[in-house]
């Protein structure tokens, strides 16, 4: 059974190869690659042979061929395809073995060498053919890719492997399953505190901090309760609580200079929710000084 999780991995997108082509007939022989296809089909159609199963690429649709899987592509008719070989995972230490290989594994022990299929992640499930919920950013990406990479100097050549990382990080997040154990476990929100103390005085939001999270409101909610033991509103409220209390032992300001402070939106406020908490009203504390 497999349990590994994609989001244990050291991930770094690395492009080998990409291009806008064009074939007037289109015909692979049976072959292996070594790292990853994605396929853009531009105009056209082609037939995709996967082992034996077989997928009718059509204008519009994207396509992921894996390390160490035998297919072969043909198109009768002529097809425009944008192409995207990719690692994903780094190979620093060894040598990059070319990118297409024959079908026989055993004369070719430099095969150790290639990507690791996604299929060995438990949590990972990407179709060979599919349709992005962001088709339109996805292809307008996708040319930016090519076009970087083919201006062929370093900083066009940089800025192609950040267009490309933004395209796998796409596909990556579509097809990774955010109810798996292993997602909820990876995710880390142990920026919020911070973010939330340099906001102590502005009407914070759970809906704000959750958009920054790139999640909803009741799954940011959740996630972070997991994290932290409470929810990010009772947090919020205890992180102003205890800054008030350090204003209030430490300096001579008025009350309703220290709501404001705090985020409170008046001193009847602060005032009700700091007795609600320790027992007496804040006035108390400065009493007792």
């Amino acid at each position: 059974m497999v349990t590994e999780s994609i989001l244990n991995q050291e991930l770094r997108p690395h492009i080998r190869y990409t291009d806008l082509l064009y074939f007037k007939q289109w015909q692979t022989h049976a072959r292996m690659i070594t790292d990853y296809l994605l396929i853009y089909m531009q105009e056209g159609t082609a037939q995709l042979t996967i082992d034996t199963n077989t997928y009718l690429l059509k204008p519009g649709q994207f396509s992921l061929i894996q390390p160490g899987v035998v297919h072969q592509l043909e198109s009768e008719s002529p097809v425009t395809v944008m192409a995207l070989h990719f690692e994903l995972f780094p190979s620093e230490g060894k040598e990059r073995p070319p990118m297409i290989m024959p079908t026989d594994r055993g004369t070719h022990p430099e095969l150790d060498l290639l990507q690791r299929d996604l299929t060995t992640f438990a949590d990972i499930a990407v179709p060979v053919v599919f349709e992005s919920s962001r088709h339109e950013w996805m292809v307008d990406v996708f040319l930016q890719v090519i076009e970087s990479w083919n201006r062929q100097h370093a900083l066009a050549k940089l800025q192609a492997h950040v267009f490309a990382a933004e395209i796998i990080l796409q596909v990556l997040n579509e097809y990774t399953s955010q109810d798996s154990p292993e997602h909820k476990g990876a995710i880390s929100l142990n920026w919020v505190p911070a973010y939330m103390q340099y906001r102590l005085s502005e009407a914070l939001s759970v809906e704000e901090m959750a958009r920054k999270a790139f999640m909803s409101r009741s799954y940011f909610s959740m996630i972070f309760r997991n994290q932290f033991g409470m929810g990010p509103h009772q947090y919020l409220l205890k992180l102003r609580l205890d800054y008030a209390t350090e204003l209030l032992r430490g300096t001579s300001m008025p009350l309703h200079n220290i709501a404001d402070s705090c985020g409170f939106s008046s001193v009847h406020h602060f005032s009700k929710m700091y007795k609600l908490r320790f027992g007496c009203p804040p006035s108390h504390i400065r009493s007792k000084q």
